[in-house]
This record gives C-alpha cells, structure tokens and sequence, in this order.
C-alpha cells in the first residue's frame, strides 16, 4: 500500500515537474539567424550603412560559474558605389553568480575582431570586449537579459554600448531569440533561433 501511495504522489507531481524549468536554461546553447547592422558615419541618423546578413553564436558552460561563448556574423551592405562585406567574431570566458532564484548577474571578457572588406580597402579593428549585465527568467517561458559593454584597444577608442535581449521558450530545448546592441556608432539587430542542451 506505501509503494502504491508514493507511486500516486510521484504520478500527481509529474506535471509540475514537467511544467517548471531551471531558472534561467542552460548556459550551453547554440543559436542562429539573421541580422543587420548599422554603422553611422556622419551625422547620427542620416549618413549610415546597413549591413544585412546572418550570424551564429554559441556558448558552453565549463562549471557552475563558468562558460565560453564565441560568435560569428557577417552580412553586405550596398549602400554605396561599392558592395563592402563585414565579418565579425567575439570570443570570450564568462562568469556568471547567482543573485536571486531565478537571474544571474554575468561579466564576460573576450576579444573582438572586425573586417571590412571592398573592392578597393579592407580594414580590421581589433579590441577587447568587456560586458556586465543581469539575465533573468521573467516566467516559464520567457527571459530577458540587459548588458553594459566596453570596447578598447589599439583600433578602438573606449566605446560603450548597450545590450538587450529575450528568449521566448518554446520548450527545454527551443527558443526564439531577439536582441538589440546600440552604441554611439553602430547599432547591431538580431532575431533568430536558439537551441540549449
């Protein structure tokens, strides 16, 4: 009768089980899709670049605390005369420490490369990416996550900008994904599908 009476209990608190999640996912993740970015060179809002295109990042947690993440994206803008295709790839070790149930504050730090290639120059800004920021779990399906970033090195000179991004989770494996980074020159767009381990 006791084994009957747990197997009841274990059976009624299955679908609780199966409706709750961690609190934020998994750190561990691969995502993909489309992007654009623009890169203002004159007067803010008038002179500017779109670059339409895609982009792949992925992170893996190494512990409780920490994860490396790496991204890759590139797109083309024919704005101009002349096509001129970007690349860019961050990769970074983050750090992530639990400040309530359900959100994370994290600091990254990692190395940021950029090329701009035309028919006639190409160009590579090289730096240092440092970021802060709080991600949190806003329900069971859907999180958000806000970011303070700083760039610098021999091709940048200190600029900041700022991230913010949400996951609507369709279940433990599938997301959809949105993010805005916006700083003082460029302004960079992302909307795409993430899958978690």
């Amino acid at each position: 009768m006791k084994k009957l009476l747990a197997a009841a209990m274990l059976l009624a608190m299955t679908p609780f089980a199966a409706s709750a999640r961690d609190s934020l996912g998994s750190f561990t993740y691969v995502e993909g899709g489309v992007q654009r970015l623009r890169v203002d060179y004159g007067t803010p809002g008038s002179d500017a670049l779109d670059f339409d295109g895609a982009g792949i990042r992925s992170s893996i947690e190494l512990s409780d605390n920490f994860y490396v993440y790496g991204s890759y994206a590139w797109g083309r803008s024919n704005d101009l005369a002349v096509d001129i295709d970007a690349r860019d790839m961050q990769i970074g070790l983050g750090y992530r420490h639990t400040v309530f149930d359900n959100a994370d504050l994290t600091a990254e730090l990692g190395f940021q490369h950029t090329e701009l290639d035309a028919d006639l120059f190409r160009d590579n800004l090289d730096g240092a990416r440092l970021s802060v920021g709080l991600r949190g779990a806003l329900s069971n399906n859907f999180e958000g996550w806000i970011k303070a970033n700083y760039v610098d090195g021999s091709d940048y000179e200190g600029e900041f900008s700022g991230t913010l991004g949400a996951q609507l989770i369709i279940n433990e494996t599938w997301g959809i994904v949105g993010e805005i980074e916006a700083g003082d020159l460029a302004t960079r767009y992302m909307f795409g599908v993430r899958a978690s381990f």
